[in-house]
């Protein structure tokens, strides 16, 4: 937990500070409360006070008017302490969220796409929130640990024979239970290793939930969510046990010990009624923040693993960043690819020995059955991953060598899934960029979507989103369409932009492409013959290499794919 804090020492030690106050302030009240009860109760008008070398005998007024000014202090000195514990913790659990969710953002794309469903998204949740409270606890240990050192050093000084027998008692009474807090950690790793399962099975059941209507499987994927709620609840009741149990059972042997430890004081005679109601009270109220201090420890134990595995993660991301090159990046004129290859498993490729030279201007069209790599060339024209072997080249230069913010700004691309965002078609055409209403507005015309718009409620400000919209399928492809086109890029990538569209769609389409395609360089990977109508050139892939590569009308002659097509 020490590393969750770095930076923030100051706050931790104004933390410690204030509790130490805290803590005199309630050694104090405590102190004069017993010796004013016991001179209450022998009928004297001042109290004698013995503090080591100390004597002193103020009136009972005088040390009344002392005990409320104390506990004026002290509700003051509590409310500071909670203020820095608040913000550190607040400070702590922002900061977990914005280093976890930065690094995943500065990521390559392979790593990001090999994380399972809903696996940031418990990552960012649920283990976040544990180890803040993590946190929480080490904050709470600090002070409830120097507020219990106060109050057994004030005991000690009013008794100590007492005292100091209490302390060591309860020091190994700490460890004896060291065992039990063991079991609690290890059950807390098993649990944070289940709620990311857990996680990960409501992610993959919300994407699947229009095929578990379709195929009646509702019972069995309510089933299977069961199964994974059953190994968290097991591992949940185990750890909440270990936690309320050994800090209960601490303070219960803690009050058995000051009972013990008084009795053999009594029994042997050693100092005045005063200061050994004062000890009474010290210890039983030190016995309380003993039991908060061994509550803290245990909870902070069992937000450990969390803790490391969000470190894991963070730590996986950071390694996998992707590299940042400042080379500026002007008009694209021409990009190649020279012998490249690529493939997810060692001695398994999915593209090998890939070549082509295309120039600004050209509208190629990327076909091949499915399983040939055309999603992989695509993810590689994009820089999402980089070649194992080859050369992938702009302008003569190897891509990724451009800087992030140019290449970004002058290669788009289109899914063939189209995803919005839950706000207005504005923001989804502007998409988090710097682009003004013009720019919108003209990339909507190109995309054939502005005279749909137009007829909406509220026009570019109608909310849309990913489910339950108005709608149609043909208008999301416009609209991810249009974002494409709204910064002006110099290269378009579209994977499939009409397979799942009616005639009328595609057509739109089809027409948004013929405008534009003289602007930009376009490739269109496609299943759909008619899609090459807008295409000079065709790039084949069959089996991971380039099958045929030529103008349009002559490999769709003489490329025996295309022929049987």
């Amino acid at each position: 937990m020490v590393d969750l804090i770095a930076g923030r020492e100051r706050a931790l030690a104004g933390i410690a500070f204030t509790s130490i106050l805290a803590g005199i302030a309630e050694a104090g009240i405590l102190a004069v409360v017993a010796q004013v009860g016991a001179s209450l109760i022998s009928g004297a008008g001042s109290v004698a006070i013995d503090a080591g070398p100390l004597h002193v005998e103020p009136t009972i007024d005088a040390l009344l008017i002392l005990a409320a000014v104390l506990a004026v202090a002290r509700i003051a000195l509590q409310g500071a302490t909670s203020l820095q514990q608040a913000r550190l913790v607040s400070d702590v659990q922002s900061g977990l969220r914005d280093g976890l969710f930065g690094a995943f953002t500065r990521a390559s794309w392979g790593m990001q796409s090999a994380d399972r469903e809903g696996h940031l998204q418990e990552m960012l949740t649920s283990q976040v929130v544990q180890t803040t409270a993590g946190t929480v606890q080490f904050a709470s240990l600090v002070s409830s640990g120097l507020t219990f050192l106060v109050l057994v050093l004030s005991a000690l000084v009013l008794n100590i024979a007492a005292a100091a027998l209490i302390v060591v008692i309860a020091t190994a009474l700490f460890f004896a239970l060291r065992p039990l807090s063991s079991l609690g950690r290890r059950n807390a790793k098993e649990l944070s290793q289940a709620q990311l399962n857990f996680a990960q099975g409501v992610g993959e059941a919300v994407r699947v939930s229009e095929e578990t209507h379709v195929f009646g499987v509702g019972a069995a994927q309510a089933a299977r969510m069961s199964a994974l709620v059953d190994v968290s609840r097991g591992l949940f009741f185990r750890t909440q046990f270990v936690t309320r149990f050994i800090p209960t059972l601490f303070q219960s042997l803690i009050y058995l010990v000051v009972i013990g430890g008084l009795a053999l004081v009594y029994e042997t005679g050693v100092g005045n009624v005063g200061s050994l109601g004062a000890v009474v009270l010290l210890m039983v109220r030190a016995g309380s923040y003993g039991q908060q201090v061994q509550a803290s420890y245990q909870a902070m134990l069992q937000a450990l693993p969390f803790a490391e595995r969000l470190r894991q993660a963070t730590g996986r991301y950071k390694e996998n960043a992707v590299v940042v090159h400042d080379r500026r990046l002007p008009e694209i004129s021409q990009i190649s690819f020279s012998d490249v290859s690529f493939s997810y498993r060692p001695d398994q490729p999915v593209l090998s020995g890939i070549d082509f030279e295309i120039a600004r201007g050209q509208a190629v069209g990327v076909v091949g059955p499915s399983g040939a790599g055309k999603s992989t060339l695509v993810q590689l024209l994009l820089r999402l991953r980089q070649p194992d072997t080859g050369t992938y080249a702009v302008n003569g230069l190897p891509a990724q060598e451009f800087a992030a913010a140019d290449w970004h700004r002058q290669v788009a691309y289109v899914p063939q899934e189209p995803k919005l965002i839950h706000a207005s078609v504005a923001e989804n055409i502007r998409y988090f960029r710097e682009i003004d209403d013009a720019m919108v507005e003209r990339a909507a015309r190109l995309a054939r979507i502005d005279e749909d718009i137009h007829s909406w409620s509220d026009g570019y400000e109608t909310t849309i989103g990913p489910r339950a919209d108005s709608i149609s399928g043909g208008q999301r492809q416009r609209i991810c369409l249009a974002r494409a086109l709204a910064a002006d890029p110099d290269v378009l990538v579209l994977d499939e932009p009409t397979s799942a569209l009616d005639p009328r769609s595609e057509l739109l389409i089809q027409q948004s492409l013929t405008d534009i395609a003289a602007e930009l360089t376009l490739f269109v990977v496609t299943h759909r013959m008619t899609m090459l109508a807008v295409c000079d050139s065709v790039l084949v892939i069959v089996g991971g290499r380039v099958d045929d590569f030529g103008r349009t009308h002559v490999v769709r002659e003489t490329n025996s794919y295309l022929s049987a097509a």
